[in-house]
């Protein structure tokens, strides 16, 4: 082959492997956007599910409705029946947690709406935790649109949680989710009494316990970002295989803070009465620089509390040199120790 064959297959083979590399960082960066997409898939299709759930629970309306309207305690006309505004100022209730009927809960607490005070509905061993809202606030067409709309969605987030701040520092709380509205005083006792078997089960397996979450994060990377003369002044060679070398790297630096990851939640869920891993978080919802490499949550009794965040200190002793950072917080409600069966009642 002459000489200037050669060279061209060898030109033709160099721009090969480095489209092969940036096919690659292409590849990576497809995965890194996909991800995102899904992600945002994902919190619609759960703002989707919690509108489908409060659609349910606020039965529509019928044009000539019967003298008493029609409840969650009674069972709709099969037929689809046309749409009605609902009057304005009409109530509904606002359920943020299930508690004891025999617990007193000292002081008085505003609720969502701050003009209406927070009460208790009993039912035999049972009462929720509830309060008066406008009803038009909480159909599914004003959700929607509060749902979008981050100062709402904040506000009533802070006052769900310190309506259960409250509840939970004076009793066992079953915490229900965010905007659990039933049209009727009806509806919420009804659903106290269908869910009684598993409502009265939870209770008694919350009792003195709390979740604790603890978060894990690694370090960001320190590399320098490559300026256009740091790649200038390599070959098209050693420009492939020092990209080459970092990503190795970052994926071994990976794999390893996930392996220490799953080293450090077992530990602490031996410290705990039952834990989990739920997803992970971006840095921009964690608000820490790190990658997060762990969201676990731990249900802790009382009397194991001191010894649990010692575990998390010694952990955090243990992993600190090797770039991990443990962070606790809590106590919270224990949203993901509720069993699995009482997710019908919201």
């Amino acid at each position: 082959m002459p000489r200037s064959d050669d060279s061209l297959e060898r030109l033709r083979a160099a721009i090969d492997e480095l489209a092969a590399m940036d096919a690659a960082d292409l590849l990576a960066e497809a995965r890194i956007e996909a991800r995102a997409r899904v992600r945002a898939s994902l919190t619609d299709a759960l703002a989707h599910s919690m509108l489908e759930r409060l659609h349910e629970q606020l039965p529509e309306p019928v044009d000539e409705p019967p003298a008493d309207p029609p409840t969650r305690d009674q069972t709709p006309a099969p037929t689809r029946t046309p749409r009605r505004a609902e009057p304005p100022g009409e109530p509904a209730w606002y359920v943020y947690g299930v508690i004891g009927a025999d617990t007193e809960l000292k002081g008085s607490l505003a609720g969502v709406d701050p003009a209406q005070p927070v009460s208790i509905l009993r039912v035999q061993a049972l009462a929720a935790v509830a309060s008066r809202v406008p009803l038009e606030e909480f159909d599914e067409a004003r959700l929607r649109e509060h749902l979008a709309d981050m100062t709402w969605v904040e506000a009533t987030a802070r006052a769900h949680e310190r309506v259960l701040d409250h509840v939970r520092e004076q009793t066992t709380v079953i915490p229900m989710r965010m905007c659990t509205v039933y049209r009727t005083e009806g509806g919420v006792r009804e659903m106290l009494h269908r869910e009684a078997d598993a409502l009265t089960e939870a209770i008694e397996r919350l009792r003195g316990k709390a979740e604790w979450g603890v978060k894990g994060f690694i370090a960001p990377d320190g590399d320098a970002p490559e300026t256009e003369s740091d790649t200038g002044a390599l070959s098209g060679a050693a420009y492939m295989e020092r990209k080459r070398t970092e990503r190795e790297r970052h994926q071994h630096a990976l794999d390893l803070a996930e392996e220490m990851a799953g080293a450090v939640h077992d530990r602490l869920s031996r410290a705990a009465d039952d834990a989990q891993v739920i997803a992970l978080q971006r840095p921009e919802v964690s608000g820490h620089d790190g990658a997060m490499i762990l969201n676990g949550v731990y249900l802790v009794a009382e009397e194991s509390l001191r010894g649990f965040l010692a575990k998390v200190d010694a952990l955090q002793s243990e992993y600190e040199s090797q770039g991990i950072e443990l962070v606790p917080t809590g106590p919270w409600p224990a949203y993901n120790f509720v069993p699995g069966t009482i997710g019908a009642a919201w």
